[in-house]
C-alpha cells in the first residue's frame, strides 16, 4: 500500500557556505554512497557512546543491498542530503510503523544543518502520510539533537544487533500535529 508519492517534500536547495546543498528523493545509484555515510557516522560519531564491539556488531548489519530493499518498499522512504555534490547524509522513514528507522550525516560535516534539513524533511512526510507523530531509536551520542528538535523521551531500551550484542538506546516520539 503506498500512502504517499515518492516526492512529497519539495527538493531542497539551499546555500551553506556557499556551496549548494541538495536534499532528495535517493536513487538506487545511490546505495553505495549511502552506505559509506552511514558506515562513517557509525564508526566515528557513535564511537563516543559506545564501545569497540558494539560498533562492530552495528557495522556488520549495514550493506548498500539493505538501501536497496528500502527503495523497493512502498512502505519506507529514503532521503539524502548532497553537500559539495556528494552524499552526506540520508534518512529512512517507516510510513506503517511512524518511525523514523535511521538519520545519519557524515561525521566531517555535522553542525552545517544537514541533520536538521533530513529531519524536517522526514516530519513532512509523515505529515503529509498523516501520521500523528513519529517515533525512533535514539542512539545515545543523537538525543541531544532529537531534544532539541521537539522529541520526548518515551524510556530506555535496548536493541540487540545480533545474538551477542545489544546497543543502549532511547525510545524517541514527536507529536506532527
Amino acid at each position: 500500500m503506498r500512502y504517499i508519492t515518492r516526492y512529497p517534500c519539495s527538493i531542497f536547495s539551499c546555500a551553506v557556505m556557499n556551496v549548494l546543498t541538495l536534499l532528495r528523493p535517493a536513487l538506487l545509484t545511490d546505495c553505495e554512497d549511502i552506505f559509506n555515510a552511514h558506515q562513517y557516522a557509525v564508526r566515528y560519531t557513535c564511537a563516543r557512546s559506545y564501545n569497540t564491539e558494539i560498533l562492530s556488531a552495528w557495522l556488520d548489519l549495514l550493506s548498500p543491498e539493505s538501501y536497496a530493499e528500502t527503495l523497493s518498499n512502498p512502505d519506507k522512504t529514503l532521503w539524502v542530503i548532497e553537500f559539495k555534490n556528494h552524499i552526506q547524509g540520508f534518512f529512512q522513514l517507516d510510513f506503517c510503523q511512524a518511525q523514523l528507522d535511521a538519520l545519519y550525516v557524515h561525521p566531517f560535516v555535522h553542525n552545517l544543518g544537514l541533520g536538521t534539513a533530513l529531519l524536517h524533511c522526514a516530519e513532512k512526510q509523515a505529515q503529509q502520510a498523516q501520521l500523528g507523530m513519529m517515533k525512533l531509536y535514539a542512539s545515545l551520542n543523537s538525543i541531544p539533537f532529537y531534544e532539541i528538535n521537539g522529541f520526548e523521551s518515551l524510556g530506555e531500551c535496548v536493541l540487540p544487533l545480533n545474538k551477542k550484542v545489544a546497543v543502549d538506546c532511547l525510545l524517541m516520539r514527536k507529536y506532527l500535529w
